[in-house]
């Protein structure tokens, strides 16, 4: 498998796996008439998420922890993988969850209800190797 393919199946477990985790805790909260959510709810979403974590998104990637700073989620995966392969490359990651974030519906309401999504990604020993917000500010015609 080439590196652009490894990089798309990882985006798809990571989004698939955050997919069902979102909406089986995001949308009770989510009002059709109103989209707004509380700093109260918010936190409750998150804990509820921890409640369900570390979870491993595929063979590399474990969700490990979710943290609410302010109105933004703030995500924390750890990558276990080889480093002599080189398989990450974070800029097009970056480019597709911010399209899932923007423009799905499963996941758009992140940006609609004005929450910020921050992942940052470490290494196995801790060492960081990549974070990125997603503001609602990004998404076009926001």
């Amino acid at each position: 498998m080439d590196k652009t393919t490894k990089t798309v199946v990882i985006f798809l477990l990571i989004i698939g796996s955050l997919s069902l985790i979102s909406n089986s805790v995001w949308k009770p909260f989510i009002k059709k008439e109103s989209l707004k959510i509380s700093d109260a709810q918010l936190q409750n979403v998150v804990n509820e998420i921890n409640e369900m974590v570390p979870i491993f998104l595929d063979d590399i990637t474990q969700l490990n922890s979710v943290q609410l700073e302010g109105r933004t989620i703030v995500y924390e995966y750890i990558l276990d993988h080889d480093e002599s392969e080189d398989i990450l490359t974070f800029g097009q990651l970056e480019d597709m969850q911010l399209n899932e974030y923007c423009n799905s519906n499963e996941n758009s309401y992140f940006s609609k209800v004005g929450v910020a999504v921050t992942s940052n990604y470490l290494a196995h020993n801790g060492e960081k190797l990549h974070s990125f917000t997603m503001r609602p500010s990004d998404c076009v015609g926001s």
